[in-house]
């Protein structure tokens, strides 16, 4: 044995170097997994949770459909340090329905206002200031009737680095948003379709300047397809996985890895997937109003909860 290695004395050491480095990256996503996994919000009994909680749990709920996958995308926003603390910037509810081969992505605007447990009536943005993604997701399934027991949160920071790695994405752009950023910093941009980098996409998720709350949610759903085409081109779930270990590393869920990556191979599988998007309030459905001197939209929930259960069932 020592005569061997004194032989192939760098190839041990190049053994050795490659074992490292696959110790460190197994190491790495196994850290990963166990944060991930020790800052999830809990799925509980629903008179086990605390709406008052700094944290507050999930409240279990009975899945409607078994071939229906829900899950709530949280988007935060810090860049502003006058902005609400804590106040989800975007929600928007993913759902695979197996059986009807179609995605639907709800978009939840954050002045809905709406009752939320221990808090009374306010916007339904402020629930992740009050107690986290869990009474987020607790009073969107109550006031909406829905089942929605894993989420994913991200800052739209995050999106550049998870839009890069896709090497940019195709996002339509209307003759006034495609005006408006080639006056701020994107010369090259065009009506039509474009290919944006990460930061190009971000900046058009975050845009607010040219209309009102509906445009800004329909902008954000229209990168997240944009998202969705780039992985669908690849197809092979094999290509998908470091993708799917890097996003893994950006992003806070109550998923494991598993989970998503058994997801991402159903909905690629998929042969003609169909894709639907809508607002929640749905247009003709709400009216601008305030409450304790804040602007909301007040909204005709069962009109909403009937849209809901048409588009997601």
């Amino acid at each position: 044995m020592k005569k061997w290695f004194k032989k192939h004395k760098k190839r041990k050491i190049a053994l050795i170097v490659v074992l490292a480095i696959l110790l460190l990256i197994m190491g790495v996503l196994i850290f990963g997994l166990w944060r991930l996994q020790k800052d999830a919000v809990k799925v509980v009994n629903p008179e086990d949770v605390d709406p008052k909680a700094e944290k507050v749990a999930i409240a279990k709920e009975e899945q409607k459909v078994e071939d229906v996958v829900n899950v709530l995308l949280v988007g935060t926003d810090t860049r502003d340090p006058n902005a609400e603390l804590g106040r989800s910037d975007s929600m928007l509810l993913v759902s695979y329905n197996k059986s009807d081969n179609k995605v639907t992505v709800a978009s939840f605007l954050r002045d809905s206002l709406v009752e939320i447990d221990g808090y009374g009536q306010s916007k339904l943005g402020h629930t992740f200031a009050y107690g986290g993604v869990g009474l987020t997701i607790n009073t969107i399934n109550k006031v909406y009737d829905l089942d929605i027991q894993n989420y994913i949160t991200i800052n739209f920071d995050n999106l550049v680095g998870i839009i890069d790695q896709l090497g940019g994405i195709e996002v339509t752009l209307t003759a006034e948003e495609a005006a408006y950023y080639q006056q701020n910093g994107m010369p090259n941009v065009m009506e039509g379709v474009n290919l944006l980098t990460g930061s190009q996409a971000l900046a058009h998720a975050r845009n607010r300047s040219l209309d009102n709350d509906f445009g800004r949610t329909r902008r954000q759903r229209d990168v997240m397809y944009g998202i969705y085409r780039k992985v669908v081109e690849k197809k092979d779930p094999a290509t998908l996985l470091p993708l799917i270990n890097y996003c893994m590393t950006q992003v806070s869920t109550n998923m494991s890895i598993n989970e998503i990556t058994s997801l991402a191979t159903d909905v690629l599988a998929s042969e003609n997937l169909q894709t639907q998007q809508c607002s929640i309030p749905t247009e003709g459905s709400y009216q601008f109003g305030t409450y304790e001197d804040m602007s909301v939209l007040e909204v005709d929930i069962e009109k909403n909860k009937m849209l809901l259960k048409d588009l997601l069932y």
